[in-house]
């Protein structure tokens, strides 16, 4: 039988118990007691929510913080930065080369004057290049004729045609497409020409061409400014010609290795124009009876089957693209 019993604490963790009994045999229990676990959580507890667990006046729950403020995390917030892109439309009319609204009455409606200055717009017209503009409604032979090639390319893709209600309304020019400040985008204005049947020896731009098979021309479209209603347009053509194959190219400070053609820049007949919403710019022929790259790019072959091209491009409006700044983002989190 017992008579007494002693405790003493070890280290603070643990108690030791001591039972006497009356003939004098001790025995000791030790009784494990760890507080640490309990303190931690008790202070966890206490630290993540603040003060706001001690307000008990009327609803609280809107007052409390999120479970990722607790831990440092912040949510996207609705300040990030605005970005604008050209929306363009583009369209490509091909009629046979005696037409006379392509060759003729397209032009008489449109601003060459005012485009650029006399002396660039005359060497650009050297070279084979002409260049319009139309504010406002479009004239009716550029109605017309894009109709047509709306009607041609739904016809070509097994598309129903339009009402005619439709055809009668002007509402767009053709396929819509995006570009970004500092962005570019390429047109395809002939494809898969025959060298052999092409007076390229008349044109010094192309000398340094190894291999004509192929033979595509592009014109790059870049946006260099742009509003909230205005977009100024660089228009470069190129030449692409070859085989594609991987080939050198430094875009910015980061070499890269593409599989594309050999591309010959025409950086002499480059230009610029100023779109505010709703113009359009017309870009084709100015006819001369000698070679030149104009005629490549709009009327590369002659006789009674040749054909003339116009690229027409309208700015149909000014889009923005809302960022999201995340400050919880942090560089390199993913790379683990």
């Amino acid at each position: 039988m017992r008579e007494r019993c002693s405790t003493e604490a070890e280290n603070g963790n643990a108690q030791r118990t001591t039972f006497v009994s009356r003939d004098g045999f001790v025995s000791r229990v030790d009784v494990a007691m760890s507080h640490a676990p309990a303190f931690a959580a008790a202070t966890l507890f206490l630290l993540l929510p603040g003060c706001a667990l001690f307000m008990g006046n009327g609803d609280t729950s809107g007052n409390l913080p999120s479970p990722g403020a607790w831990f440092g995390e912040s949510e996207a917030t609705d300040d990030g930065p605005t970005l604008n892109t050209a929306r363009l439309e583009a369209s490509i009319v091909t009629r046979p080369a005696h037409d006379q609204r392509i060759r003729e009455h397209v032009w008489l409606e449109l601003d060459e004057s005012g485009l650029m200055a006399p002396d660039r717009r005359q060497k650009l017209n050297r070279n084979g290049f002409r260049m319009a503009v139309a504010s406002g409604n479009a004239p009716w032979a550029l109605q017309s004729l894009v109709r047509e090639a709306q009607v041609a390319v739904r016809s070509t893709e097994g598309q129903p045609s339009m009402a005619s209600h439709t055809l009668d309304k002007f509402t767009g020019l053709g396929p819509t497409f995006s570009v970004m400040q500092n962005g570019k985008s390429l047109i395809e204005i002939q494809s898969q020409l025959d060298p052999q049947v092409l007076q390229l020896q008349d044109l010094p731009e192309l000398a340094s061409l190894r291999d004509t098979s192929g033979l595509r021309c592009v014109m790059e479209v870049s946006v260099k400014e742009l509003t909230d209603d205005m977009a100024l347009l660089s228009v470069l053509p190129q030449i692409h010609a070859g085989a594609n194959t991987t080939r050198f190219n430094i875009s910015g400070s980061t070499p890269q290795l593409p599989v594309r053609q050999n591309i010959v820049p025409l950086y002499d007949q480059q230009f610029t124009v100023r779109l505010h919403t709703g113009d359009i710019v017309v870009i084709g022929q100015q006819r001369s009876e000698s070679w030149n790259t104009g005629r490549l790019f709009f009327e590369p072959l002659s006789g009674s089957a040749a054909t003339e091209r116009l690229l027409i491009i309208r700015l149909a409006g000014v889009d923005q693209m809302k960022g999201h700044r995340d400050s919880s983002f942090r560089l390199g989190a993913y790379d683990k």
